[in-house]
């Protein structure tokens, strides 16, 4: 017989913060979606997770209406209970299989992908340019008639090739699918929409459900989905500075500037309402998120607060 597969307890540390959240009744939209891309990084983590569930059988013991200053004392008792149970070591290979299938297929089967906090260059066999933003999943699709790269989700960045056989460019995204005129271009898959900057030439947006396509010239942007596409919008930006692992912000309100942030760090974070829309401008590292938070807390008067590696609290002094 096998012998069981033992999680790591900085895993169950993380497993642990997280249900603490999702149970403290102030989980907001932005916060689950880190805890899906947390959960669906490696199937460690969404082991670890029902292993906790388990053992805690409903997380009784939880505060239905957990306030921040109670984050600390109940992860405390929420640790202990974990270490206390002897069944954390009973993961046997069926239980690897189930998650295997809980955990979404188009990413295990992902030519690229990058990890939470990476950035990554991927060579194209034209001589295209492609980088990956943190937490981003595709696939390549080089045919005799085109060359094509599906967004599964994340963000990437396009500087297309000449191709010695003139084939079409195109990125495909659940929304639908944009041709390269002959361009540098970002592309970001977010829920329920698609986020397209164009950096030079043009992008043709072909949306799911609409008959008529839009080009999106340089030095603009444009939001669609299945039904809608935005007009073009000028940026603000001649470049996409995340490639150089930068996150560069003119006026922008605290909570944008935080979410951004959190794209490039594991972990989520509280903010109290009346701080939000505080206007941050300057120039953030990507690589090192805990001096960038540091810096606009000095700046700004700003309180934080860890309750743990992976839970901030944000207020204002």
């Amino acid at each position: 017989m096998t012998n069981p597969e033992k999680i790591s307890e900085q895993v169950l540390d993380e497993a642990t913060d997280w249900l603490v959240i999702l149970h403290s009744g102030e989980v907001n939209d932005e916060q689950y979606q880190q805890f899906e891309q947390w959960k669906n990084q490696k199937p460690e983590n969404a082991l670890a997770i029902e292993q906790v569930q388990k053992i805690i059988s409903g997380l009784n013991e939880l505060p239905v209406n957990l306030k921040h200053q109670s984050f600390a004392h109940s992860k405390n008792e929420f640790h202990q209970t974990l270490k206390n149970n002897t069944l954390l070591s009973i993961i046997g290979l069926s239980m690897l299989t189930f998650f295997l299938y809980q955990l979404p297929w188009s990413k295990w089967q992902a030519d690229y992908h990058t990890d939470i906090g990476e950035i990554k260059n991927i060579p194209l066999e034209d001589g295209s340019q492609l980088i990956l933003a943190s937490n981003s999943y595709i696939n390549v699709e080089y045919t005799k008639q085109s060359r094509k790269i599906k967004l599964i989700t994340g963000e990437i960045y396009i500087k297309t090739a000449k191709d010695a056989y003139k084939r079409p460019f195109f990125v495909s995204t659940s929304n639908g699918e944009l041709e390269a005129l002959g361009t540098q271009f970002t592309v970001r898959q977010e829920k329920e929409k698609t986020k397209l900057n164009v950096y030079e030439h043009a992008v043709a947006i072909h949306s799911s459900e609409l008959a008529k396509e839009k080009i999106i010239k340089q030095g603009f942007r444009a939001v669609f989905n299945a039904q809608h596409i935005s007009n073009a919008i000028p940026l603000k930006n001649d470049q996409p500075y995340w490639t150089q692992h930068l996150l560069v912000v003119e006026n922008w309100s605290l909570k944008k500037v935080l979410y951004e942030l959190y794209r490039y760090q594991k972990g989520t974070y509280y903010i109290d309402q009346n701080i939000e829309n505080i206007k941050i401008s300057g120039v953030f590292s990507l690589v090192n998120i805990d001096q960038s938070l540091e810096t606009i807390a000095h700046a700004n008067g700003l309180n934080l607060e860890f309750y743990s590696p992976y839970i901030l609290h944000i207020e204002k002094y």
